[in-house]
């Protein structure tokens, strides 16, 4: 404790200052000692928590907070006093707690994450340099410092933007103070292209230093460009154009003798972008289109580079795409996507003009008769490309995408929207045998309208086996025919078809939908009698014991669909347990039963209830699944018996089974709590009716 005591002894100063300006009253400091105090205590026990750290941190955040507020209400900012022990006290002690934090867990990255923004939010630029250094020699393969640390040179006035912080401190920190783009320092430019290049050395597979490294070096170039194009410019001089320059003629302006013959030749070449074409290529090396984010980084880079405001705009991009050409010639995914690039630069790409350059990420530059015939161009080449490769999968998924994207992005264009399903449809033939990948983008894309039955047949005869596509393909023949029979037939062989294994998790869901959908048309046949009925869904039944090995679970739900039916046609309950005895009930047997019993066409007295009841607890494995079965008799007491006493009883029952487990127990207390007050509103709600 003597260190708690040594920690709150340095704070005397601080709040004899707050208390005697009148910020914070004699009952605040006292909670504010006692917090610290407690917060202080948890940062010496044996285990120490950074959430610790971070949670003192924000208290002491929000203290500055309050305090603030409180010096513009007494106008001290009108005619501010002299620098006091409290001006920049809690600062400095919040600073202190992470600073700690960074000294007890060096290894964690978060902590010194939330140290460096907290500083740089601060205008601490000297500490925020320092922690930089600090952090890197814990972390020297960790990108984001790398990035931080470029940042802090280039913009030295500017806080961190919250958004290049993937903290997991969960730190509430101040905002910044401006919403303006920051400030650029040219002077910077040196250190930052030497942090960049160690955190290539060291990484030289990151796709996010790569970026930052060619963006710097345009961004030095463009500035020079800028400064040298300015100081240049001489009233009545005309620029000769050079052949082969590929730059801004108009900064050669003045620039002749300047730097000498052999500075003017290397002038010529920065403005030419041979430094960014070096550091562009360096990249594309370093990156290959075949690693996992390739062609996610070339994808980036062109977006960047498309709305970057310099004339090396074309030059770089021609790059890229040259690049590009050469990938394009295999028939794997990525030279599809090398192959897509090429072909719809023409909507993108546009040449720099200093008066409008505003663009945003992805955005399309040509409008109007432009953009109808560009599109007409990329039409034609995706036919001919198909017609041409009619095996190669991938390109058909690629094309087919970057269709569906098109197609959503104008919507409100009826006529492009046409046209462009229109190529997509001669990429979906089954002749063609396309990915499924593509087929579902599609249904996605149809989803929000009518279901197209003849799209839905073709689809689901490519892949019978999709869960996805043979649902898509159920509720469309649903939406259009009514002829039950019919569609429990269709409904009976797409469920023993997509009834597979190695399915996924969401693929199971589709194929439970599938059989569920089956099982409500099978039951919306009236013109069966009793006997077929039961034969019917014994062989239902059977089909879902063999197969329903496939799908965990399917068979039990299909015996809690079975019982439900025997209920509504008004079988004995006594019978009922005796049928389904072979069939292996389990929990979600009955859990499905009793949720279903809400229905108004099931009636089932008491003693009954209690037997669905007694026989679900019979296959309850579990203290939990004993929990949710008596949660579920008791919630249908209670609503639609109104037999509180009943239920409160056999909760008690249960609590007391499972009373060596306290999760469950304090789980059942809960429940039951919940299930009480909510019928007690229930009821609250019917009396304001009545009396209404």
């Amino acid at each position: 404790m003597d260190k708690v005591q040594f920690q709150l002894e340095a704070t005397l100063p601080e709040l004899k200052d707050l208390y005697e300006k009148g910020l914070f009253t004699k009952s605040e400091i006292n909670h504010i000692t006692k917090k610290r105090t407690a917060f202080e205590t948890s940062l010496i026990r044996r285990v120490t928590r950074k959430e610790d750290f971070f949670k003192y941190a924000e208290y002491e955040i929000n203290l500055e907070r309050l305090r603030k507020v409180r010096w513009k209400k007494l106008k001290y900012h009108l005619n501010p006093p002299p620098p006091s022990a409290s001006t920049y006290s809690l600062p400095r002690r919040t600073l202190y707690i992470l600073k700690r934090a960074t000294v007890k867990f060096p290894g964690d990255l978060a902590t010194w994450l939330a140290y460096v923004e907290y500083a740089s939010r601060e205008g601490m630029r000297k500490v925020v340099g320092k922690g930089l250094t600090n952090a890197l020699q814990h972390h020297p393969t960790s990108s984001t410092l790398y990035l931080l640390q470029t940042y802090y040179h280039l913009h030295p006035a500017s806080p961190f933007p919250r958004e290049s912080i993937p903290s997991t401190s969960k730190l509430d920190l101040p905002s910044a103070t401006s919403n303006e783009p920051p400030a650029f320092a040219i002077e910077g430019i040196d250190p930052a292209r030497t942090t960049l290049l160690i955190g290539l050395r060291l990484l030289p597979q990151s796709i996010d230093l790569w970026r930052e490294y060619v963006k710097l070096e345009l961004g030095w170039v463009e500035a020079l460009r800028r400064r040298w194009k300015l100081l240049g410019i001489k009233e009545g001089e005309e620029v000769i154009p050079e052949e082969g320059f590929e730059g801004d003629q108009e900064a050669l302006k003045g620039g002749e003798g300047a730097f000498g013959p052999e500075g003017e030749d290397a002038r010529k070449s920065i403005l030419a972008g041979q430094l960014v074409i070096h550091a562009l290529n360096s990249s594309l090396e370093s990156v290959p289109s075949s690693s996992e984010n390739g062609m996610e980084y070339r994808k980036g880079l062109l977006n960047m580079l498309r709305k970057y405001p310099s004339p090396l705009r074309t030059k770089c991009l021609s790059v890229i795409y040259e690049e590009s050409e050469s990938i394009s010639q295999g028939d794997d995914a990525v030279a599809a996507e090398a192959r897509l690039l090429i072909l719809v630069k023409g909507l993108y790409d546009r040449p720099y003009d200093p008066e409008h350059n505003s663009l945003a990420e992805g955005d399309i530059v040509l409008s109007g008769v432009e953009l109808v015939e560009e599109l007409g161009k990329i039409g034609k080449e995706i036919r001919k490309s198909v017609k041409s490769n009619k095996g190669n999968k991938a390109w058909l998924e690629s094309a087919g995408l970057w269709l569906i994207g098109q197609i959503r992005r104008f919507d409100d264009n009826v006529e492009l929207r046409e046209y462009l399903s229109t190529i997509l449809a001669s990429l979906t033939k089954p002749s063609l045998q396309p990915p499924v990948t593509l087929l579902l983008a599609h249904l996605a894309l149809l989803s929000s309208s009518a279901p197209d039955v003849s799209i839905a047949r073709s689809y689901a005869t490519i892949y019978p086996t999709n869960p996805s596509i043979q649902l898509y393909h159920l509720s469309a023949e649903t939406h259009h025919s009514t002829d039950v029979d019919f569609i429990c037939k269709i409904c009976e062989e797409a469920a023993r078809t997509v009834t597979v294994s190695n399915l996924s998790d969401d693929d199971r869901e589709q194929v439970r939908s599938i059989w569920k959908l089956w099982l409500d048309w099978e039951n919306a046949q009236v013109t069966r009698d009793a006997e077929a009925d039961e034969k019917r869904w014994k062989s239902i039944l059977k089909e879902s014991m063999k197969s329903g090995a496939n799908i965990p679970g399917l068979h039990s739900d299909i015996v809690g669909y079975y019982i439900i039916s025997c209920l509504k046609s008004r079988q004995s309950v006594h019978d009922i347990l005796s049928k389904v005895k072979g069939y292996q009930p389990t929990f979600n047997t009955f859990n499905i039963v009793f949720k279903g019993l809400n229905v108004p066409e099931i009636k089932v007295d008491s003693i009954d209830l209690k037997k669905m009841y007694t026989a679900w607890r019979s296959v309850c494995k579990t203290p939990y699944e004993k929990a949710q079965a008596v949660l579920s008799y008791a919630a249908v007491l209670l609503g639609t018996r109104g037999k509180g006493r009943e239920a409160f009883d056999v909760i008690e029952v249960v609590k007391r089974e499972v009373r060596e487990d306290e999760d469950v127990e304090r789980f059942l207390e809960k429940e039951w709590k919940a299930l009480i007050d909510g019928d007690n509103e229930d009821k609250d709600e019917d009396e304001e009716m009545s009396e209404e």
